[in-house]
């Protein structure tokens, strides 16, 4: 019997180390790309998560180790501007904003669309401004009228395109019913 448990240690011993090398392969394969620091360069400071509030609704955030210089064409991760989506998720890290427009036909057929008012009617907006005012929102056809809404903002460079993959959100609720 001894020689029989060490045939069998000796065939598990190998499977078990190429067990763990090969997880620890996809691990790391699978992270490719992402950051796990947690940028602070942005904080929104109004209004606070989850606060019941009335319209016209103000959201405003302070920069830090962030040069706001609008679209300039620049291409750098540290200046540029920001880019405001109400209710919708934002475009992929490295797109512009215009990506919104990507499956769009009817757009593509018009010159100059997606221009500001097209990206507006879809709740994304652009700014060099550190809050953004929304006298309407959109109606989410909520229950008793009782609404989530929920803002994220993200950072443009010079392009208009999006730096990395931060982006910073609050919620807050709206009495549709109560307005």
């Amino acid at each position: 019997m001894g020689a029989l448990h060490d045939i069998i240690a000796a065939v598990r011993r190998p499977s078990a180390v190429c067990l763990v090398a090969g997880l620890a392969l996809v691990a790391t394969s699978c992270t490719s790309g992402l950051a796990f620091v947690q940028d602070r360069r942005l904080d929104i400071t109004q209004p606070k998560a989850n606060k019941k509030l009335s319209l016209p609704v103000t959201v405003s955030w302070s920069v830090h180790d962030f040069r706001v210089t609008g679209p300039d064409g620049g291409a750098s991760p540290d200046a540029g501007y920001f880019g405001v989506f109400l209710d919708r998720t934002p475009v992929p890290p490295g797109k512009p904003l215009t990506w919104i427009a990507r499956d769009d036909r009817q757009c593509a057929r018009i010159p100059g669309c997606p221009d500001t008012k097209y990206l507006n009617d879809r709740h994304v907006y652009f700014t060099t401004s550190t809050e953004m005012r929304f006298n309407l929102l959109p109606d989410l056809g909520a229950a008793g009228g009782h609404e989530t809404h929920e803002v994220t903002i993200v950072l443009l460079d010079g392009r208009g395109r999006r730096i990395g993959e931060s982006a910073w959100y609050t919620t807050f609720h709206y009495d549709r019913k109560g307005s």
